[in-house]
C-alpha cells in the first residue's frame, strides 16, 4: 500500500529556518522558478569516488572466481533476520539481504541483517549477472525476488522457498541505479527491510550514463527507507491499513547519525535516490539545485533543475548537484531533507527535532 504522508511539524519549521539554513538559502536568492507538471519538482532554469554516505558496507562487486566458462559475474546473498536500534534506544526486528560467507546454508551470517536490509550491489554495462539467493529467513516463508527495469531470464527462479537457494539471471544491459527487493507476503517482506541498490556502470567511467553531461566527481547512493515499529514487531499480523511510519531513514540511519556526503566547491555530487518505503517523498537541497538526469534508470530528453524533487515510492532518480565556491564557510553544510517534514525520531512529541530524514553535502 503507498499512501503519501502530509504530515507537517512546525517545530521543525522553525529549526529548518535558524541561521545555518538561512544562510544557505541566501545563496540560491534571486533565481526563478517554475513547477514541473505532476511531478511535485519545483524546476530552476538552468574521477568517481564513493561518498561516505554510501549504504552501510562498501558496494559488492561480482566474484567470477565460482563463475562458470562464460564468467557470468557471481552475487550470492543470504535473506536473514536482524535487529536495529532506532534513535531513542527503540529496538526492531528486521529482514535483509547480506554478502554470504562460506556457510551453504548462510547460518555464519544469520541475525546479521541490518538497515538497508540488502548491501550496493555495483555491476558494469552488459553484464550477464547472476544474483544466487539463499532464503535463511526465519518462520518458513518464500521470499520472491524482483529487480524493477531488468529483464529477467524466464529461466530464473525469482521464488525462494524457506532454506532453499535461487537464482535470478538478468543482462545488465542499461546504466543507471535500480531497486531490487523481494516483494513476498504481499510487500511485507520490502516493508521489514528486504531491499538495496544496484548500479550499473556504463562502459565510461566517472559517467552516470553514456552521456558526458552525467559526468560526476563523488557518487552517493541516498536509499530512502522507513520504519513503522508496530509492523515491524508483528509483520504477519499487522493491519497494514494502519501502518504509518515514526522513523524515516537515509542509508539507514535518522538524523544525526545520517552520514554527510563530502565535496570540495566545484566538484559534482551524483545522487542516486532509491525509495524503498512505502511514501512518495520529496527530497529538497537547499543552497543548490538538484540537475535531474534520470528516472529509473531512464535518462531524462530534457534534464532540469530542481530544489525539491518527488520520487515516487519503489522508483529511482539520479541528480546531480555541483557545490558552489565559498561553501567551506558553512559550519553545517547544504541540507538534504524530506520536504514532507517527517524529521522526528518516534512521534514528534516523544523526540527532539530535528531528525529522521536529513543530512548535509559538506565541503571538506
Amino acid at each position: 500500500m503507498r499512501r503519501p504522508n502530509n504530515r507537517r511539524i512546525p517545530q521543525i519549521v522553525a529549526i529548518l529556518t535558524a541561521a545555518s539554513l538561512i544562510a544557505v538559502t541566501a545563496a540560491a536568492r534571486g533565481l526563478p522558478s517554475r513547477s514541473e507538471g505532476t511531478s511535485g519538482s519545483v524546476e530552476r532554469t538552468p574521477t568517481r569516488a564513493v561518498a561516505t554516505i554510501a549504504a552501510g558496507a562498501a558496494p559488492i562487486h561480482p566474484s567470477t572466481a565460482s563463475a562458470p566458462a562464460a564468467n557470468d559475474p557471481q552475487i550470492d546473498l543470504c535473506a536473514t533476520d536482524g535487529t536495529v536500534t532506532l534513535p531513542g534506544g527503540v529496538t526492531a526486528p528486521i529482514w535483509g539481504f547480506v554478502q554470504k560467507g562460506s556457510a551453504a546454508d548462510c547460518s555464519d551470517v544469520a541475525g546479521t541483517a541490518t538497515v538497508p536490509g540488502g548491501p550496493v550491489l555495483d555491476v558494469n554495462e552488459n553484464d550477464l549477472v547472476n544474483l544466487n539467493v539463499t532464503n535463511a529467513l526465519p518462520g518458513g516463508r518464500t521470499i520472491s525476488i524482483e529487480v524493477p527495469g531488468m529483464n529477467i531470464d524466464p529461466a530464473s527462479t525469482p521464488e525462494v522457498p524457506a532454506g532453499g537457494t535461487a537464482t535470478v539471471t538478468f543482462t545488465a544491459t542499461s546504466p543507471g541505479t535500480y531497486l531490487y527487493q523481494s516483494v513476498g507476503d504481499d510487500e511485507r517482506q520490502t516493508a521489514m527491510g528486504l531491499f538495496g541498490a544496484l548500479i550499473v556502470r556504463p562502459n565510461t567511467s566517472g559517467q552516470a550514463y553514456d552521456d558526458p553531461a552525467s559526468a560526476y566527481d563523488v557518487e552517493a547512493p541516498l536509499v530512502l527507507s522507513a520504519i513503522d515499529p508496530g509492523f515491524n514487531a508483528h509483520p504477519d499480523s499487522f493491519d497494514m491499513h494502519n501502518y504509518q511510519a515514526t522513523y524515516w531513514l537515509i542509508n539507514g540511519k535518522a538524523y544525526p547519525q545520517t552520514d554527510p556526503v563530502h565535496a570540495a566547491a566545484g566538484q559534482r555530487v551524483l545522487l542516486r535516490y532509491v525509495n524503498a518505503g512505502y511514501d512518495n517523498t520529496t527530497m529538497m537541497l537547499l543552497g543548490m539545485h538538484e540537475h535531474v538526469i534520470a528516472r529509473d534508470a531512464a535518462p531524462l530528453g530534457h534534464p532540469f533543475d530542481a530544489d525539491a524533487e518527488t520520487i515516487p515510492a519503489g522508483a529511482t532518480e539520479d541528480a546531480i548537484a555541483s557545490v558552489p565556491a565559498g561553501s567551506g564557510a558553512l559550519p553545517n553544510g547544504f541540507p538534504l531533507y524530506n520536504r514532507q517534514l517527517n524529521l522526528a525520531n518516534g512521534a514528534p512529541t516523544d523526540s527532539g527535532s530535528p531528525g529522521g530524514m536529513m543530512t548535509f553535502i559538506k565541503s571538506p
